[in-house]
């Protein structure tokens, strides 16, 4: 779905739904089987009218069936997008929805899904993620036109209520009249990682020579330093929160897509991974790794363990301003960042992404679950990581999938 047509559709839905802030659609179906696992997936229906609604919906299976949010699940208002925390769902807004919601199983519950509390935040945050046990954190960075902080947000898990909120001025992020973007995050002992690029009023990105890291103190989250490394363009992309891969050593790798199908304006550096080793506040200047040359730019991605990561990568051979915001005909590849491979999945037609949405995939068991939308409809692909082979499972009723998670 291209990025701007997704804009005007979710405004609509916010408009429409504006009167309600969270609420429980009329619910027929038959009730999820409680003596199994239960999955939570976040589904987006386009209507005749062109108004984008988002619902999450309970199943039993990925691999087999139809799942359907007609008469079925909870209604979210606006845009949504998701996270796990523990066995809860996050659902969190943009274009003006400010509440983060908390969705867990219930076998009582019509739909098997209850809302188990929420927090509103002054703004639309950019991510919520688990950062520990017991807790979230939602980020959101203003542009220079509404605001002059970052805003770090504890969530408690349990509850869904914020604890503590801290805030760190912008101004070391902005070059000039451009403006930070949120790409991704992770965190290494006593220290917090956000990657970022930039973009100016009018949504160009005029710095793409250079890819720009920036280190808090944690959990204190005190600004300490930025930066930067010329070998890549900027670190993740708008919207796609993919741009900081932690392994099990403690290493952190960023991913640069340079990748004017994600809402680049322009590209001049490779796309490809730098590498971060553990505890350090500089790229570790022998390893890179040059993606471009082998598979070609990556749209979205989610490590997997063992230096494994699944990444869905554009196809196009070239790309023009006319491909901004497409996120257009994508493959589904296994990457190896140790030994600098990419390796493509066969089974997985080539599709459109969903824009500026964050990875739609479920990890269990060696298998990756990754919802897919073509001519034929939407359906879950079951990536073996293995074999590098799929299989088609469950057919979804929507016109997209935001997130799946296993929720009991």
């Amino acid at each position: 779905m291209n990025i701007r047509n997704l804009y005007k559709t979710t405004m609509l839905a916010v408009i429409a739904f504006a009167a309600v802030s969270c609420s429980k659609s009329d619910s027929s179906s038959t009730p999820v089987d409680d003596s199994q696992s239960v999955y939570a997936l976040g589904i987006g229906v386009t209507g005749s009218d062109n108004v984008n609604v988002n619902y999450m919906v309970a199943t039993n299976s990925l691999t087999s069936g139809n799942i359907t949010p007609i008469g079925n699940g909870l209604t979210l208002t606006g845009y949504r997008d998701y996270a796990a925390g523990n066995q809860s769902v996050f659902a969190i807004g943009g274009l003006g929805e400010v509440n983060a919601n908390g969705i867990d199983y219930s076998a009582t519950a019509p739909s098997n899904l209850v809302l188990t509390g929420s927090s509103t935040f002054p703004r639309a945050l950019n991510d919520i993620f688990q950062i520990d046990a017991t807790q979230m954190m939602g980020i959101e960075i203003p542009t220079q036109a509404v605001g002059t902080n970052i805003s770090f947000y504890f969530v408690n898990i349990a509850t869904k209520q914020i604890t503590k909120t801290v805030t760190s001025p912008t101004a070391p992020l902005v070059v000039g009249a451009n403006d930070p973007i949120y790409t991704g995050w992770a965190i290494n002992g006593n220290k917090f990682y956000l990657s970022y690029m930039h973009f100016d009023a009018a949504y160009k990105t005029n710095l793409v020579d250079r890819n720009y890291i920036a280190v808090f103190s944690y959990p204190e989250m005190v600004f300490q330093q930025i930066f930067t490394d010329q070998r890549t363009g900027p670190t993740g992309a708008w919207q796609t929160k993919n741009g900081l891969l932690k392994t099990e050593n403690g290493d952190i790798y960023s991913m640069s897509s340079s990748n004017i199908s994600n809402g680049y304006s322009q590209s001049i550096k490779p796309g490809g991974f730098l590498r971060i080793k553990s505890g350090a506040t500089a790229f570790d200047t022998s390893y890179s790794f040059n993606t471009d040359s082998l598979g070609g730019k990556i749209s979205h991605i989610k490590y997997l363990g063992n230096g494994l990561a699944i990444a869905a990568i554009s196809t196009l051979t070239t790309q023009t301003i006319a491909d901004q915001w497409g996120d257009k005909k994508l493959k589904i590849s296994i990457i190896d960042l140790n030994a600098k491979t990419i390796k493509d999945v066969t089974g997985v037609p080539i599709h459109d992404g969903v824009g500026g949405r964050s990875f739609p995939v479920y990890v269990e068991g060696g298998n990756v679950f990754y919802p897919v939308t073509t001519t034929e409809g939407t359906y879950i692909y079951q990536i073996n990581v293995a074999s590098l082979t799929a299989t088609r499972g469950a057919k979804i009723t929507g016109t997209f999938v935001g997130g799946i998670y296993k929720i009991k």
